[in-house]
């Protein structure tokens, strides 16, 4: 099984986002898969410019030559696309949206009704066909993954593959302040990744306990307080 996760992290391997990639991939990895990770920080990747050169002169290669040129061949020769990205704005990260965005150029210009019943292009080239998410929120409530997680199914559809998990993982601030309170996660993150290479897929009472929050909104509020006075002294603030 071979395995591409993109991390969309604007704070690279510093971040949450990888502590949490990181884990699953080691878990992976014990169990057999071939992973590569590329850090989207360290890449440039221009926007689609929707020039549509990819349908209609060059089938199947986008017009635009920067990073994205190392990327395509690990998605048409990988079975799993990971993304991991935090929840920016109530979606994924700007570095993850360009990459989805610049993965137009694997469709045809025509059109068909899919599997689904949806009116879609078919494909010059397959992205992988299983699509799996990973995600942290600065906000302590899980609703707060629920956009993210609509556009994360959305793409896999976009591009015939199927979404087969989310690891969502709340509270992101106070998990910097605190990480030893991540660390229980982070093990079974792990087991969740070596299900996922020997099966396939990970057992749902897994993902579901993973992505509990770790700790209570009060308690997020009362941790988060010490982010917020270091942000205050930051800026030259003595007081509220």
């Amino acid at each position: 099984m071979n395995i591409i996760a993109l991390n969309g992290s604007a704070r690279g391997l510093r971040g949450v986002t990888w502590k949490l990639l990181n884990r699953l991939l080691k878990g992976l990895e014990e169990g057999g898969a071939q992973t590569h990770a590329i850090q989207l920080k360290d890449h440039v990747i221009s926007p689609c410019s929707a020039c549509l050169t990819c349908m209609h002169k060059t089938p199947g290669l986008c017009a635009i030559n920067d990073d994205m040129d190392t990327i395509y061949p690990y998605l048409k020769d990988s079975d799993i696309l990971i993304m991991a990205t935090p929840v920016y704005v109530d979606n994924m990260s700007a570095q993850m949206k360009a990459v989805m965005d610049r993965c137009i150029c694997c469709l045809e210009p025509f059109l068909r009704i899919d599997t689904a019943d949806r009116v879609r292009h078919p494909f010059i080239w397959n992205m992988p066909g299983k699509f799996f998410l990973v995600s942290t929120s600065g906000f302590p409530e899980t609703e707060s993954f629920a956009p993210l997680i609509q556009t994360y199914r959305a793409q896999a559809a976009n591009f015939g593959s199927y979404p087969i998990g989310e690891i969502c993982i709340p509270g992101s601030i106070a998990l910097q302040m605190a990480p030893h309170l991540l660390e229980p996660r982070l093990d079974m993150i792990q087991h969740a990744g070596k299900m996922l290479s020997k099966q396939g897929g990970v057992d749902p009472s897994l993902l579901e306990e993973i992505n509990k929050p770790i700790v209570t909104r009060e308690k997020y509020l009362e941790i988060a307080a010490q982010y917020e006075a270091w942000a205050r002294k930051s800026r030259g603030e003595t007081g509220r």
